[in-house]
């Protein structure tokens, strides 16, 4: 790992640990294997609940590449750390998140292992430390600048990806709503960084992404009919600017909108899943749960939420259990609020539909939607005749014979014109 990488702060502070011992606690942090662990949103949210267990104590919190976060505190607060550590280990590993790398260091007696886990030796020279120091915050800061332009400016739309979320029931599929998401691929290819190996401008930008989103709600999408969901995390849902932020939508838009925050995020946290949630509705929008892994989904504590779905992901389920499973989390929250995601197989949908789920999202839902619009845009007009067998004259009373209801409208009508 470079010097540069690491950054002139953490090789600063280290640099000032040898010259004058301090007694802290340090913590390291190595998500290498975790799985999400380069999602933006997902490493946040782990390294907010590990400063949680600190509470109002001082601490240092460094973001590093891998990714990796390094706390150091007050020596006292050294079991705080472990417990927090040792719970989010746990809860990942449970979860099949995979194994989170903890090592724990008592300052100043374990400062040359520190410094060995994080830096090459060499790095800690002066001289590198004053290089460092005069050519990374300046090349950070200018990325995090061009990052808040884009999300700023009128371009934010050709960075988001739409996925429909279809209701598939008796009448064939029909939209329930819209997810909009900024592409991080689209986002680093057009600024020619890399957001998962820059652990520090990663944490910058996942707060900016969710602010930018509901930006361009706000500016682009304040009028019309339709449904839109969005990822959000809690940290900024809790943000003190976060309301103002939502009242620049008018609240009949709001009412349209529905917020999804990660499930790893009510297992870290129930008290700040529920006030999140709770904010939400107060400003009028609604919350869903998002990746949800199947196989977790019978032990999912919602903590009293009321979620309008349920998204969950079949990967990493034993194919011979997912029928099962589904059947189980239909039972519990309903066909109409256990949601598919990354429905990319016709045997996950055709799965999903024998088990009683309604809603699907993923290229399989997308396909399976555009197949069933196409066959009824092929198939001839429907012509109502009488028992002689002659064509029906024009002019009658709307729907038909007296007293018949007017045909329900195509699925292209449903498809296109949003209808309920």
């Amino acid at each position: 790992m470079s010097e540069a990488a690491v950054g002139h702060v953490l090789l600063a502070r280290l640099a000032a640990l040898r010259d004058r011992p301090e007694e802290l606690a340090g913590l390291l942090a190595d998500l290498r294997s975790v799985e999400h662990g380069n999602d933006p949103r997902f490493a946040l949210t782990l390294d907010h609940y590990l400063e949680s267990w600190l509470g109002d104590r001082p601490r240092e919190v460094f973001r590093l590449p891998g990714p990796r976060v390094l706390i150091l505190a007050p020596a006292a607060a050294a079991p705080l750390l472990a417990g927090g550590a040792g719970a989010l280990a746990r809860l990942l590993r449970s979860h099949g998140f995979g194994a989170m790398g903890v090592a724990a260091y008592d300052l100043p007696r374990d400062l040359e292992r520190m410094i060995a886990d994080l830096v090459p030796p060499a790095a800690i020279d002066r001289l590198r430390v004053a290089a460092a120091a005069e050519r990374v915050p300046t090349a950070a800061l200018d990325q995090v600048l061009a990052v808040e332009r884009v999300l700023h400016g009128a371009d934010l739309a050709s960075l988001l990806r739409e996925e429909t979320l279809w209701a598939f029931g008796p009448d064939g599929p029909q939209p329930r709503l819209t997810e909009l998401a900024v592409s991080l691929d689209e986002l680093e290819g057009r600024l020619e960084l890399s957001l998962r190996r820059d652990a520090w401008l990663r944490h910058e930008v996942a707060s900016l992404l969710d602010r930018g989103v509901l930006r361009h709600v706000a500016r682009d999408r304040s009028r019309g009919t339709e449904d839109y969901a969005f990822d959000l995390h809690t940290a900024t849902v809790l943000d003190d600017g976060f309301a103002a932020l939502a009242r620049a939508v008018p609240v009949e838009r709001r009412r349209r909108l529905t917020a999804e925050l990660a499930a790893w995020e009510l297992g870290l946290s129930a008290d700040r899943f529920a006030a999140a949630a709770a904010r939400l509705a107060d400003l009028g929008l609604a919350v869903a749960i998002d990746h949800v892994p199947l196989a977790a989904l019978a032990t999912l504590d919602s903590g009293g939420v009321e979620p309008a779905y349920v998204k969950v992901l079949a990967d990493g389920a034993p194919a011979g259990e997912v029928p099962a499973l589904l059947r189980a989390g239909v039972e519990r929250f309903g066909a109409q609020r256990l949601a598919v995601w990354r429905c990319e197989t016709p045997a996950l949908l055709e799965a999903g539909r024998a088990a009683g789920v309604c809603l699907f999202q993923g290229t399989a839902a997308d396909a399976a939607a555009r197949e069933e619009a196409r066959t009824e845009a092929e198939s001839p007009p429907h012509r109502s005749r009488p028992a002689d067998g002659a064509p029906r004259e024009e002019g009658g009373a709307e729907g038909g014979a007296e007293g018949e209801p007017p045909p329900r409208p195509g699925f292209l009508a449903r498809l296109f014109g949003r209808l309920r």
